[in-house]
């Protein structure tokens, strides 16, 4: 589905990271996972989290105020240079930046009680082994929570670099998530974005979120 490998990847988003957050649209995504996180997840003044593909920090700081301390891990060193701008800004010191690829992420600190993701799964090419790598880093009882798109027709992103799959068919997810060893607790929509297409035409795109725990 798409062309390029990991540099030019890593390099397309370093060059938008300044303006990233311009977007209404990624603001209002980003509240309305973590708003679809706190009404599936019982999250904890205590809880240690990892944001894998945090990008500027939109979901790690919608969710901060709920829990205890976070790493957010990303590919990008301009994406995390933005978001340590914000937390300087803001005095803030329980989020741990941390830059790796999430396909070949080592993971030296383990026992988080959540993962979250936003928009990141259709970055990886092969997905599987990535929910069984994340797994373990999981203690007992622990969450993970995937938001992505729904199958999509190609016509979401304009610019397809990077862009290893068109959305996923929910079964699809339940299945990895089953199989990597997780108990799937939901997987229902939790926001629709709306762009307006080259005709003119309003087109909306559904975003789900799956959560699912560990024994």
């Amino acid at each position: 589905m798409t062309t390029g490998g990991i540099e030019e990847i890593r390099k397309r988003f370093d060059s938008v990271a300044a303006q990233w957050d311009a977007n209404p649209s990624r603001v209002e995504l980003a509240k309305a996972v973590a708003n679809s996180i706190r009404s599936t997840v019982p999250l904890r003044s205590d809880m240690k989290v990892m944001d894998f593909g945090a990008g500027t920090g939109l979901l790690t700081l919608a969710l901060l105020p709920n829990i205890g301390s976070l790493t957010a891990v990303d590919a990008s060193e301009g994406m995390l240079q933005v978001l340590e701008q914000k937390l300087k800004a803001l005095g803030i010191c329980n989020v741990n930046t941390m830059l790796s690829d999430i396909r070949n992420i080592s993971m030296p600190d383990c026992g988080y009680d959540l993962i979250a993701s936003s928009m990141v799964l259709h970055h990886i090419p092969d997905v599987f082994p990535v929910l069984q790598r994340l797994r373990l880093t999981l203690q007992p009882g622990g969450w993970i929570v995937l938001a992505d798109l729904d199958s999509e027709d190609g016509t979401f992103h304009s610019d397809s670099t990077g862009v290893f799959h068109h959305g996923f068919d929910r079964r699809e997810i339940r299945r990895w998530l089953t199989e990597s060893g997780f108990t799937v607790v939901s997987i229902r929509e939790a926001h629709r974005i709306i762009r307006t297409a080259a005709d003119g035409t309003n087109r909306e795109y559904s975003v789900f979120l799956a959560a699912g725990t560990v024994d």
